[in-house]
């Protein structure tokens, strides 16, 4: 793949089923499918932790040539904390707090490096929070 038409990819890691929700939501918003988009469901319970391998395969299955985000549900949790401890390289973002708009925003923008396509997100997620008082 040339250097002009590598994007970043995406990963997204949160507890239970709640990134193929977010993933099967933008899916019906955006009217196309995400199947370059990674998902895990962190497991952590009797029968077993997602391990630091699995993590390693999502992130590196989801790399097209200019590295990857990944977008985690809540900070410091254990899937944040998994990824933090792994974070292969600079070609390698986390970014926490995943929800629709930041999912749709990152997809969008994946043309942008890990860097700044993790700002990008952020921000994009921030923007979609509002308060509506009475």
């Amino acid at each position: 793949m040339n250097a002009m038409a590598a994007k970043t990819g995406l990963v997204v890691i949160t507890h239970g089923q709640i990134g193929h929700a977010l993933i099967e939501a933008a899916e019906f918003i955006l009217d196309q499918p995400l199947g370059e988009i990674g998902c895990l469901s962190f497991r952590q319970t009797d029968g077993g932790c997602t391990s630091e391998t699995e993590i390693l395969a999502a992130i590196d299955a989801a790399d097209q040539g200019s590295g990857v985000l990944v977008l985690a549900d809540i900070g410091g949790a254990s899937p944040c904390n998994a990824v933090n401890r792994l974070l292969p390289d600079d070609r390698t973002a986390l970014v926490t707090g995943v929800n629709l708009a930041m999912l749709i925003r990152a997809w969008n923008y994946r043309s942008r490096p890990p860097a700044q396509l993790a700002r990008m997100a952020a921000l994009g997620a921030v923007r979609d929070i509002t308060s509506q008082e009475p």
